[in-house]
């Protein structure tokens, strides 16, 4: 059987990007192999993260033309779509690098914003089928998002420090065999529903934990406890 490629790619959004343990280490990992693909006015937030973009996709709205025409000056390929499509700029620019062979992504400036609804189409955007057998997580400062089911391998390993927080919230109706390894409250072959919070705010009791599933979608979020400001109510 012939061997895959391996491409990584990084996905800059035109959401926030706030500095954070999560966000350094993807910016320390990225090297020069990396795909990296901006979202629209997501290229302004690459270049600040001293990221090139390969390439720009979006409807332009975020974008100014002289800005685009700079890119372009500059090699970058840029690719402008209709501002009537059905896919956000997010959503294209994760197709684009899947398209291009990427095997792992990662998508910066997800989160933030003035219209919360982007946000949860960024999330939602891990689920889709395209994204079977890719390694895939939106990361926001501190906080790195993974969603795990039944298409994809069922499984996560978190590597982090004792107190970092794991919170695991159902992006199906239910998730099923929920089982997990070094957090501070166990699950053993559980059941998590959308609605309660049952699975937010767990604890690393170590450097490493894994959570498994046999049945549902299920979104892993792993925040460093370290760069939360423990000033802030968590409570919600």
């Amino acid at each position: 059987m012939e061997a895959r490629f391996l491409l990584h790619a990084i996905i800059v959004a035109d959401g926030e990007v706030r500095p954070g343990a999560a966000l350094s280490r993807v910016l320390a990992a990225a090297g020069s192999t990396a795909l990296v693909v901006a979202a629209d006015g997501g290229a302004l937030k690459a270049q600040q993260l001293g990221l090139r973009p390969h390439v720009v996709v979006g409807d332009g709205d975020s974008l100014p033309a002289q800005r685009a025409a700079q890119l372009r000056d500059a090699g970058v390929e840029v690719i402008i779509h209709s501002v009537s499509k059905d896919e956000s700029d997010t959503e294209l620019a994760v197709r684009e690098a899947l398209a291009r062979g990427a095997t792992s992504l990662v998508v910066l400036g997800a989160f933030g914003g003035d219209r919360v609804e982007h946000s949860i189409a960024n999330l939602m955007l891990l689920a889709i089928p395209e994204l079977e057998g890719v390694v895939a997580a939106l990361v926001d400062g501190a906080s790195s998002v993974r969603v795990i089911g039944a298409a994809r391998a069922g499984a996560v390993e978190i590597q982090g420090t004792v107190g970092d927080y794991v919170s695991l919230l159902p992006m199906s109706e239910r998730v099923e065999g929920v089982s997990t390894e070094g957090l501070l409250f166990p699950l053993t072959d559980e059941t998590l529903v959308q609605g309660p919070a049952r699975g937010l705010s767990n604890e690393l009791v170590g450097e490493q934990a894994a959570v498994r599933t046999r049945n549902g979608r299920l979104a892993v979020i792993h925040t460093v406890r370290a760069d939360v400001d423990l000033g802030v109510n968590e409570d919600g």
